[in-house]
């Protein structure tokens, strides 16, 4: 009987451990991707107890127990690894150093990390630092601008479905999935559709022909019929997913996610407003709404005075936050020199946001009421008209003084007049679009005569808040 080898038997004793390891590695890969995070954590402390060499076990170790919210550990491992010389642990500390939002300190690890890939002139592994110098830049300058705003609540729910756990009153429309689209109609198995209390109109998210996440409109017809769905804009897209919409009850203020270029990481949430071309190029709503996490499905709710956003950036596995905030009329943003200003923008302690002695029992209780309740029609309100001080009144009766409650008056007989011009151009639109072309000259003269409507509008609005007392 042939021997072995000798020299290949030394090597098979070496290299069936490193296999066992490496399959090791594999399978927690495979558990923490499927939900069963725990078991992963435990696999991959045995391994790494058993060979504290294996640095790729401990550094998938470390990234799990920092994406699970134990950020103590995760660290420990992390410059642990660092000082053995392994540069995707300086990577890792750059970007947790940028979530923390230390841009200064992130960016000297992340120019450290850049310095170990080369020896002398040459490179010796390839550059994995992706977009972090952009997202650290992009969060340095977001600093400079924090919103202050007072969150009196949070919550933490199922990440599935997360948006129906949003305590909207009827008067702030519905939210819901896939199913409250008619048959037919594209959309994801994430697809979340909003619909506004009126009941005419819904705009959800659907693929495009590159798989990208599109927002998509459609208005009631007459019959129970809605029209063809369109896309509300290319430019919301930004080079990723858009979804999660929200659209004001002005018709033309548009809350929604996007994860693209202008994110700071994740989906963020953007603001646009609707011209008469379509949507207006969209802006990120900056911080502490938005995150190098995801945040989604900013929501202001008149009727009751509160506002929501949920975000995963506290890091609880299959759960999101959903923070309750009372809407501002202004933006009043926390000084640059505050010595609590990232903690405010991280929304470490919503406390701290909260202004001494409020007390926030109102707008609890309108919520819970206008959640519950399922609105008759003599308690539907007239109109939402939000004033300073987070007053949003529903009536004319609510206003104490009588040349405030006249201005309101007409007020409300210019924007009615307004939105019939409105609904008169959009079917005028519609007929063009289909090949009438014999109302172009009346199209054009509606056109040309929005701006000085609109400017007319927000001078009459500014009238009623300048006349009505704090």
């Amino acid at each position: 009987m042939k021997k072995k080898n000798p020299v290949f038997l030394l090597l098979l004793s070496l290299i069936l451990p490193l296999t066992a390891a490496a399959q090791s590695v594999d399978e927690a890969r495979q558990l923490a991707e499927d939900g069963n995070l725990n078991e992963a954590v435990t696999m991959l402390q045995a391994v790494t107890a058993a060979d504290p060499k294996d640095h790729q076990a401990a550094l998938l170790l470390a990234d799990l127990l920092w994406n699970s919210g134990h950020d103590a550990e995760a660290d420990d491992i992390y410059q642990e690894l660092r000082k053995k010389g392994v540069r995707q642990a300086t990577l890792a500390l750059a970007r947790i150093a940028m979530s923390r939002y230390d841009t200064d300190g992130a960016t000297a690890l992340l120019e450290a990390y850049r310095k170990s890939l080369r020896q002398g002139k040459r490179q010796v592994a390839e550059d994995e630092s992706g977009d972090l110098e952009d997202r650290i830049d992009r969060i340095a300058e977001m600093l400079d601008r924090v919103q202050n705003i007072e969150v009196i609540d949070s919550v933490d729910v199922d990440a599935e479905d997360f948006f129906r756990q949003y305590p909207l009153s009827s008067a702030a429309g519905r939210l819901g999935g896939p199913e409250m689209l008619p048959e037919g109609f594209p959309s994801a198995p994430q697809t979340m559709v909003y619909v506004p209390e009126s009941g005419n109109r819904m705009i959800w998210s659907a693929p495009d022909s590159d798989g990208n996440l599109r927002l998509m409109g459609s208005s009631a017809l007459l019959g129970g019929e809605w029209e063809e769905p369109l896309p509300l804009g290319e430019d919301l897209g930004d080079g990723g997913d858009a979804a999660y919409p929200y659209l004001m009850p002005d018709g033309i203020t548009l809350y929604y996610s996007n994860d693209g270029d202008a994110s700071l990481g994740g989906y963020d949430i953007f603001l646009t407003r609707r011209g008469e071309d379509g949507f207006l190029q969209p802006a990120n709503v900056g911080m502490p709404f938005n995150s190098p996490y995801n945040d989604y499905l900013l929501v202001i709710d008149e009727f009751t005075g509160a506002g929501w956003f949920a975000t995963d950036r506290n890091r609880h596995p299959g759960k999101i936050t959903i923070y309750t905030f009372i809407p501002q009329d202004l933006r009043i943003n926390v000084s640059p020199d505050n010595p609590d200003l990232a903690s405010l923008a991280r929304l470490d302690n919503i406390s701290l946001t909260q202004k001494e002695g409020a007390d926030y029992a109102a707008v609890r209780q309108a919520i819970r009421d206008g959640h519950a309740m399922n609105t008759p029609a003599d308690l539907t309100p007239d109109f939402l008209f939000a004033l300073p001080g987070n007053r949003v009144y529903t009536s004319l009766e609510d206003f104490a003084n009588p040349k405030a409650r006249e201005a309101m008056k007409t007020y409300l007989e210019k924007e009615q007049k307004f939105n019939s011009i409105l609904d008169r151009l959009s079917q005028l639109r519609r007929k063009y679009a289909s090949g009438d072309r014999s109302q172009a000259s009346v199209i054009r003269q509606i056109e040309d005569s929005l701006p000085s409507a609109r400017a007319e509008l927000a001078s009459l609005r500014a009238a009623v808040i300048r006349l009505e007392p704090r």
